[in-house]
This record gives C-alpha cells, sequence and structure tokens, in this order.
C-alpha cells in the first residue's frame, strides 16, 4: 500500500503531482472547487480545519499574497497571513511536514540546527534541468520542514529568464546599468503553452498554472521523505 500524503492548499495539483510521482497516494485539500485536480482524492473544506490523521506526510502550500512582491502594487488588497498558524497545526500533528511559499515568506530556509527540528531548503527551477533552448525557468521556492532536506545548487544559465505571476509570462533580459526590467509575452494560447512546457504540467489551464510550483520541485522532496521513513 502506498503512504498517504496530504496535500493542504493543493489547487489544481502541481505540489500532488511531484508527489504522486514519488510515490505517495495522495489528497488535496481546498477551499475552492478544483475541477481539474490530478490526485487520488479531493475535498473541499478549509485547509485549517481539515483532519490531518491518518496521513504520513502533509504539504501545505498557503496562499502567497500576503508575502510577494505584487502587495506592494498600489492596488493590492490585504490577504491572511497563514504560515504561523499552519506550521503550529502541522508541529502539534508529529508527522513529517512541509510548507512552500514564495522568497520573502517567513520560512526557515538554513540546515539543521541546535535545539530545532525545523530546517528548509530553497528551489529553483534550474536545479532539475526547466528551460528550453531560449529560455531558463528559475521560479525560487522556499521549503520549510520537520525534516532535514538536501540543498542543491542552482545551475542559471545564459538563457533569457521567464517568469510567471498574475496574469503575466515576463521575459528578462535585464543588463547591468539598465533599468528595463523585460517585457510581458502577450497572447493567453502563448503563454499557456510556455508554463505547460517549462514547468511540466499539462492538465492546468493558465490561471492555475501560473500560480503552481513545478511538480519537480515536490516529486524531490517527496523522495528524500520517504527515505527518511
Amino acid at each position: 500500500m502506498k503512504p498517504r500524503a496530504l496535500d493542504l492548499f493543493c489547487c489544481a495539483g502541481g505540489a500532488t503531482k511531484g508527489l504522486q510521482r514519488a510515490g505517495f497516494h495522495v489528497t488535496g485539500v481546498d477551499i475552492k472547487p478544483q475541477p481539474r485536480y490530478c490526485g487520488d482524492e479531493f475535498h473541499q473544506a478549509d485547509a485549517l480545519t481539515f483532519p490531518l490523521d491518518g496521513y504520513d506526510f502533509i504539504w501545505a502550500s498557503p496562499p502567497c499574497q500576503a508575502y510577494s512582491d505584487m502587495k506592494q502594487m498600489p492596488n493590492a488588497v490585504e490577504h491572511p497571513e497563514l504560515i504561523e498558524p499552519v506550521r503550529e497545526r502541522l508541529n502539534a500533528s508529529g508527522k513529517p511536514w512541509v510548507i512552500e511559499n514564495v522568497e520573502g515568506a517567513p520560512l526557515s530556509v538554513h540546515a539543521p540546527m541546535l535545539f530545532t527540528n525545523i530546517s528548509g531548503i530553497v528551489l529553483c527551477g534550474t536545479m532539475f534541468g526547466l528551460n528550453t533552448q531560449k529560455w531558463e525557468l528559475r521560479r525560487h521556492r522556499l521549503f520549510e520542514s520537520n525534516i532535514p532536506m538536501r540543498q542543491p545548487s542552482c545551475a542559471h544559465s545564459e538563457r533569457t529568464v521567464i517568469g510567471f505571476y498574475g496574469d503575466h509570462a515576463r521575459i528578462r533580459k535585464r543588463r547591468p546599468g539598465s533599468k528595463n526590467r523585460g517585457e510581458d509575452i502577450t497572447g493567453r494560447d502563448r503563454k499557456l503553452a510556455l508554463v505547460r512546457d517549462l514547468m511540466g504540467i499539462d492538465w492546468m489551464e493558465w490561471s492555475e498554472s501560473n500560480q503552481a510550483i513545478p511538480p519537480a520541485y515536490s516529486e524531490f522532496i517527496g523522495r528524500q521523505i520517504l527515505e527518511n521513513r
């Protein structure tokens, strides 16, 4: 029987897909309906109250808007900061867990230290060859856990960096001393094809995929969780 993983705030299942590839049976939980969720089971429920019993591993990706650069936009709205209450719940569960979020989020990203069982890593698309001849996906994300994890090194190249966020697919050709921050790739079909190709996500729509993590990230972590069982 496969070990059971719980994916909280699962959306359409970017993390779920990687955990499945690692060898987990995955149950997703999200407050909104997720008709394209790719996991083995789905529950529309509040991730902050959903029961945690019966799972071997818990993954949580609280909404990132409160911590991302987008919060500085003039038209930005307030978003709840959920990392602390999520961390408290997961710690109390006694199970192995991971919390994922964007750079700038209050997650511990360091090697294991004395007097704490919490450590973390940063993952980047270049660690997993998420590129084409022309484009390079970096998409740095933070991962905090109560299980030690290996920290790979970035493999940034000279390819043009492309990012997906909000309603944007943006290429970054910024040169030293230039204020040019790049330009948008327009056209929903073209953006969707790029995000699917570079992130390894082929079942999501644009509004889902541009907020997801590449499954390669969660597969890398999931395999380590299974190694430590």
